[in-house]
């Protein structure tokens, strides 16, 4: 497997993955550099660990080839995995429900916004309509099991407007995240002009009153730290 980095972090261990089947122009996952890790590697670090959480993220972990047995082998282990992804493969999805406490997909605007989906991911068009049906494929899988919705709130296509068309596809999620573009210089790019924390904090506050419309737990991420919103 392609790993950026597996580290106990937060009270969890996090396995990074590379490689990505977009080209989201903020993203720093794509271009940061990965080592190979064997299957037998990465299964001996986690059950080494007395940390129960294990998040699967980074770049698009659904792109493994071992990706399954690596959660069989998790699952076996005792641990409570979170596997996160942008929705493109959904029979994978759907292949881990036995072997996840929950799936993380994140929704980058509405689904309605072809044109803004093709900027925020470097694909064509094409391409970006074959997604957006593949998302909704992904969402419906991942209802089944307990779903966090993450945001990265980037307000030309995250705000106050579009809100209320990304939340009726996401509705019955568990929770959502929303997270504040630009809050971790380490973890986004800059993008259209937006070099620092983005939106306000007051206006991510809003956004996530917003949600509890329909989704009963919202977090707020950013540089305020993490608030949560609901029960």
């Amino acid at each position: 497997m392609r790993l950026i980095n597996i580290a106990e972090t937060e009270g969890q261990i996090r396995m990074e993955f590379a490689g990505c089947n977009m080209k989201c122009p903020y993203c720093v996952h794509i271009h940061q550099p990965f080592t190979d890790v064997l299957l037998d590697k990465a299964l001996e670090f986690a059950r080494s660990s007395a940390m129960k959480t294990i998040y699967l993220g980074g770049a698009e972990p659904t792109l493994q080839k071992e990706l399954l047995p690596l959660l069989e082998g998790l699952h076996d282990a005792g641990k409570q995995v979170l596997l996160k992804s942008n929705g493109m493969k959904p029979d994978v999805i759907e292949q881990s429900l036995p072997f996840v406490h929950g799936i993380v997909l994140e929704i980058k605007a509405p689904l309605d916004d072809v044109d803004g989906l093709m900027e925020l991911t470097g694909m064509s068009r094409e391409r970006t309509e074959k997604y957006i049906d593949l998302l909704k494929q992904s969402l419906s899988i991942a209802k089944q099991k307990w779903l966090r919705v993450w945001l990265r709130v980037i307000p030309e296509f995250v705000n106050k407007d579009s809100i209320y068309r990304i939340l009726p596809d996401v509705e019955g999620a568990d929770e959502m995240m929303l997270y504040q573009f630009m809050s971790k210089t380490d973890f986004d790019r800059p993008f259209l002009g937006h070099v620092g924390p983005t939106p306000s904090w007051e206006e991510l506050e809003e956004l996530g009153i917003i949600a509890m419309e329909k989704i009963p737990k919202v977090i707020l991420l950013g540089e305020k730290g993490r608030i949560v919103l609901g029960k």
